[in-house]
């Protein structure tokens, strides 16, 4: 069902509904926190995709105990027939509220940390969809533009890398100032990231390991460098230990799947 448009809409709205709603409570303090955010929204989505079009879902979270080396806080696969297309996101909460706040720090080697992070996503360009996604607390239209009018501000990686390198900042601190010419040239909402996905123009297939109900994506700069994702293989279970290992050696925080292959 890859690069099926009418699927790509259609859950994509679902996903940016929520995405909508999750916004609105961070408004109203029923989520208090980036992890909040996240957590809710990939179990909501998981809930919400997974009953309305039947399909089979999972969903888990874990939180890193280590520095993240891939420079992201979730991913989301969709599968369908033997091909998966994934995609890792980095979330931000920029408490755009709050004057002056800052969000970004400089790390022990005195470069930004999300542009540290940014840079550690590169190793997955053109394997796998990569975006940064920036929580808004205010209300719908708050500073919109440059931010999303209703729910997320998102931003693909090349935009985000390239102006990072552009405006100097590896050594310098990200502030929402710079967050906001960013946006301004290169906003994107969560529908658009979803449905970019499943039709095909973001991410890349990739063969699925029938026999171990996996997926072996090889960065492209470095043959070395790889990154072995699970699919749950048993429905209806909340917990799977072959997902738990793969965010805990993956340094990731959230994980959520789609298997589109029985769409009609």
């Amino acid at each position: 069902m890859f690069g099926n448009f009418k699927l790509a809409d259609l859950i994509a709205i679902h996903c940016s509904n929520i995405d909508v709603n999750c916004r609105i409570e961070l408004e109203r303090e029923i989520l208090v926190s980036e992890r909040d955010y996240v957590t809710a929204l990939t179990t909501r989505i998981r809930d919400e995709i997974g009953r309305h079009f039947n399909l089979r879902s999972h969903a888990q979270t874990l939180r890193p105990r280590v520095e993240n080396e891939n420079g992201v806080d979730g991913i989301i696969v969709f599968k369908s027939g033997n091909e998966i297309k994934a995609g890792i996101f980095e979330a931000k909460r920029p408490q755009v509220l709050k004057a002056n706040h800052r969000w970004d720090y400089l790390s022990s080697r005195k470069l930004s940390h999300f542009s540290e992070q940014i840079e550690k996503q590169r190793k997955w360009r053109g394997q796998l969809a990569l975006w940064e996604m920036f929580f808004n607390e205010g209300p719908k239209g708050h500073e919109s533009p440059p931010f999303e009018f209703f729910g997320s501000s998102c931003v693909w990686h090349d935009n985000a890398y390239d102006f990072m390198n552009k405006q100097g900042l590896i050594f310098n601190c990200w502030n929402t100032a710079k967050l906001k010419q960013l946006l301004n040239s290169d906003c994107v909402n969560f529908y658009s990231i979803i449905f970019d996905m499943i039709s095909c123009k973001a991410g890349k297939r990739h063969k699925i390991d029938i026999k171990d109900q996996s997926c072996r994506v090889i960065s492209q700069l470095n043959d070395n460098i790889s990154m072995t994702i699970p699919l749950p293989i048993e429905e209806e279970i909340k917990s799977d230990n072959r997902i738990e290992n793969f965010l805990a050696e993956n340094n990731l925080e959230s994980y959520l799947f789609f298997d589109l292959s029985k769409y009609r």
